[in-house]
Order: structure tokens, then C-alpha cells, then sequence
């Protein structure tokens, strides 16, 4: 989880302040709100794991409410953390338990994998993003 934290952070820190609200299209997420979107999904799912989202945590007010750079690293750490922790808390014995999603019945195993694999979709997302705007992911090199 730490590779994606990481990535999102170096790729936050490198965008532009004023591009933070570029998007591609009218009826898609702005780069900021890509990154709340992580953020508040991760918390989300998550959850699911049998945690209770830390008081006053709402991510389904993230999208309009996470607006700085500040905000968005604030909330992509402690997203991540909860993750982290939700993640160890889980025994090996409850890894098959059930959970269910508004998208499905899942294992708290499956869950774990949903994660990560979110949390990838939409990195690629801001990738292509920041590439868009002319900023290449820090970790590439000149790529």
C-alpha cells in the first residue's frame, strides 16, 4: 500500500496549484477530485474490513471538500493508514468471512485485493492526467 500512497504523493506534490480543478472532460473528475476520490474509496472499503471510519471522517464529502494539496496529502496519508491498520486487523481465520458492498457480496480477503486494485485504477487516471498537463510521474524519469 505504501508503493500507492507514495506514487499519488510524489505525483500530487508535482501537479501545478492551479491545475489541481483540470479534468479531461465535463462529465469526469478533476485531478483533485481524482485524488479525494482515492482517498475517500479507500476509507470506504476500508471500513468494510470491520473498522469504523475514524470520527469525524465522511469521505462522501472528499470531491468538493478536499480542494489543496494540503488537504488531499492529509487525506491520502490517513486513508492509507486506515487501510493499513483496518488491513492487519483482519485475522487469517476472517480473511473468508463475508462482507457485503454496495456492489457485491465480497470475502474480507477479496476486499483487501478490491483495495489495491481501486486504488491502481485511478492512479492510472491521474497518470494520464498529469500527463495531459505536461507533468510526468516523478518515479519515470524523462519517460
Amino acid at each position: 500500500m505504501d508503493f500507492h500512497r507514495n506514487h499519488v504523493l510524489l505525483l500530487l506534490e508535482a501537479i501545478p496549484d492551479e491545475k489541481l480543478d483540470w479534468k479531461s472532460g465535463e462529465d469526469v473528475r478533476s485531478i483533485s477530485e481524482v485524488v479525494a476520490h482515492i482517498a475517500a474509496s479507500t476509507y470506504n472499503l476500508s471500513s468494510a474490513l470491520g473498522k469504523d471510519l475514524p470520527e469525524g471522517i465522511d469521505p462522501s464529502t472528499f470531491e468538493k471538500a478536499l480542494l489543496t494539496k494540503e488537504q488531499l496529502s492529509k487525506a491520502i496519508n490517513n486513508a492509507f493508514a486506515f487501510a493499513k491498520e483496518a488491513s492487519e486487523s483482519v485475522s487469517d481465520e476472517d480473511l473468508t468471512t463475508q462482507v457485503d458492498l454496495p456492489f457485491g457480496t465480497f470475502t474480507k480477503r477479496a476486499v483487501m485485493t478490491l483495495i489495491l486494485s481501486h486504488d491502481t485504477q485511478h492512479k492510472g487516471q491521474f497518470i494520464a492526467y498529469a500527463r495531459f498537463i505536461g507533468v510526468t510521474p516523478p518515479w519515470n524519469g524523462d519517460n
